[in-house]
């Protein structure tokens, strides 16, 4: 029996839909989340399929799901908040505002390295338990005493849980703010999107899909570079994921929880230039700065990757829907997509987990190509 696709969907923006729903036929869903906006105003809103592993409990318009590292748009729209209010400059050592992260080496780490991967501090030395992510002084510390781990060097390397932590502490550091109240206060708050970093109350609890996790999962060389990093943070068994500490934990790199609802609302302040409905979040400068390649580098996890200011951009090797969009995604494939041009962002939210690095032509997987595709065919008509 066909899924059923509950929401709407504007007339022009079908293709999205049908998108949705091919997924879905394809088997590749259990349940999931898809948003579009153009021009700050919601065009699609669709959710469907189940949000437990047994397919007892529907996906409802409110379910929110853990989006894993789609939380770093949020890490990274934060920190130009405060780069826009002139209280962080981009190319100040981070160690001016955090004095105690310039050991090992790090005094020349800049704001605009933790943005654009840089930081030299990709993993954690000595490797930490799943359960220590959650003991924010604890983590901080580990950073702190690290060694930069290219010598000095500016090289690109993905940061998977580091990043929140270095965003998070340099908010605080500056702002006072713990980074999920900061993000609850400036953003969510004022914008009325349904995303919380770490869950604030037990109620939300029963809003939570259950994730289905892959059945291909990422296998490094413990002694490779990519290998240290991943295996920096112990892998948890999946109950680890539901425990109170690990679903109310500040991780703004990768415990947001939300719906491609909520992604696209707050991805539309992005391709409104900063302003929405009135409000001004950030200035038309800092967007377009966010906007501009920051360096174009291979990257170990990625390959050769094209950077804004904490988002990726257009490449030849990494294509993006249009060549004017920047987006991020998270593990098992969420994702986040704004285009200032066209004024389009796009939030998908699925519980159904897929590692799938495909060759098709936007190295997103099967779910993904099918919106990219649909993004860019619309872009040429907006």
């Amino acid at each position: 029996m066909p899924t059923e696709i509950h929401g709407f969907c504007d007339e022009q923006f079908l293709p999205f839909k049908d998108a949705f729903r091919a997924n879905f036929d394809a088997g590749l869903e259990l349940g999931a989340s898809l948003a579009v906006t153009h021009r700050g105003k919601m065009v699609v809103d669709l959710w469907g399929g189940f949000a437990d592993r047994k397919q007892t409990r529907p996906w409802q318009q409110d379910t929110v799901v853990c989006v894993f590292s789609t939380t770093k748009i949020m890490a990274a729209f934060a920190l130009l908040i405060l780069v826009d209010r002139k209280c962080i400059e981009l190319d100040t050592p981070v160690a001016n505002y955090w004095p105690e992260f310039a050991q090992g080496g790090k005094g020349s780490v800049t704001v605009r390295d933790i943005l654009t991967y840089r930081a030299g501090v990709p993993g954690f030395v000595p490797a930490l338990p799943f359960e220590a992510l959650h003991d924010w002084s604890s983590a901080v510390t580990n950073i702190e005493a690290q060694t930069h781990w290219f010598d000095g060097r500016r090289a690109v390397c993905y940061h998977p849980q580091t990043y929140g932590f270095l965003i998070g502490e340099l908010i605080r550091r500056v702002d006072g703010r713990p980074f999920a109240k900061f993000f609850h206060d400036e953003i969510a708050k004022r914008v009325g999107a349904d995303f919380q970093v770490g869950l604030s109350s037990k109620t939300d609890i029963e809003r939570v899909a259950g994730l289905r996790w892959p059945t291909t999962t990422l296998d490094f060389a413990a002694d490779s570079l990519q290998g240290r990093v991943w295996y920096s943070v112990g892998q948890p068994e999946p109950s680890g994921y539901y425990t109170w500490e690990h679903l109310s934990a500040d991780l703004p790199a990768s415990n947001g929880y939300g719906n491609g609802r909520s992604i696209a609302r707050i991805c539309s302040i992005m391709a409104m230039r900063g302003k929405l409905e009135g409000q001004v979040y950030l200035s038309e400068k800092v967007v377009e700065q966010a906007a501009q390649e920051q360096v174009y580098a291979e990257d170990p996890f990625m390959g050769m990757i094209r950077l804004g200011l904490g988002f990726g951009l257009h490449s030849r090797e990494f294509p993006a829907p249009t060549a004017t969009s920047f987006h991020w995604g998270g593990f098992g494939g969420s994702w986040g997509v704004m285009d200032p041009t066209t004024g389009i962002s796009l939030g998908y939210a699925p519980n159904n987990l897929i590692v799938d690095f495909t060759e098709d032509k936007y190295c997103l997987g099967t779910r993904l190509n099918r919106f990219a595709i649909a993004l860019e065919k619309l872009s040429l008509t907006l």
